[in-house]
């Protein structure tokens, strides 16, 4: 993990916050589940660990994966103080190292949730590690409109759709929001994804 600086950033900031309760996650998370049967999911740079810890509280079982150590002490704090620790599982993976330190297992979740990262390679993985009838929740900065500084970890306008519906499933919400009024200093938007995968077909189901 060392030889990369953007984790290194990350654990300085981690090491540096109070081990206080979780934080809330994004209002995208708890719509896309709401009603769904609690399963097994993936939280894929999972930082200090609210989705992972909002999930495991409702009784989901989830695998956190993130580069920074700091993060994944901070989430395992969290999630002990709101008594969901025996739900979750940690992994400290560099998800953008070539050969990858973590693979997404085949046809392993029910859900996969992806906020605020972006490595494209991985989107591929997402596709066979969600399960028939499973989702796949990404909420990513988009590219700035011209004259934006941006960075290099940013979707362009309209591409989690077009990957969603390349892969035949069906897009259950797909949400692109600019920048508000200066709020974001390098002028990144959101671009929000709730997908399902196909369920299988009866005949495949009863073979």
């Amino acid at each position: 993990m060392a030889d990369n600086p953007r984790i290194a950033k990350w654990d300085a900031r981690y090491a540096a916050r109070a081990r206080a309760p979780a934080d809330d996650p994004l209002p995208l998370l708890p719509a896309a589940v709401a009603g769904v049967r609690p399963g097994r999911a993936l939280d894929l740079a999972c930082g200090a660990g609210r989705h992972a810890v909002w999930l495991a509280r409702r009784g989901w079982r989830v695998d956190a994966v993130d580069g920074s150590a700091a993060g994944l002490g901070l989430l395992l704090a969290h999630a002990a103080w709101a008594g969901c620790r025996d739900r979750i599982r940690t992994r400290v993976a560099d998800l953008e190292t070539d050969p990858p330190e973590f693979t997404i297992a085949e046809g392993a979740y029910d859900l996969i949730v992806d906020c605020c990262f972006l490595h494209r390679p991985l989107l591929a993985q997402v596709r066979n590690g969600v399960r028939p009838g499973g989702l796949f929740v990404a909420a990513l900065h988009m590219r700035p409109a011209a004259g934006g500084r941006g960075h290099g970890y940013v979707v362009a306008p309209g591409e989690l759709r077009r990957v969603a519906a390349g892969w035949g499933w069906t897009i259950l919400h797909d949400a692109e929001r600019a920048a508000a009024g200066g709020a974001q200093r390098d002028g990144l938007g959101v671009a929000e994804l709730v997908a399902r995968r196909p369920a299988r077909p009866r005949a495949a189901q009863s073979r």
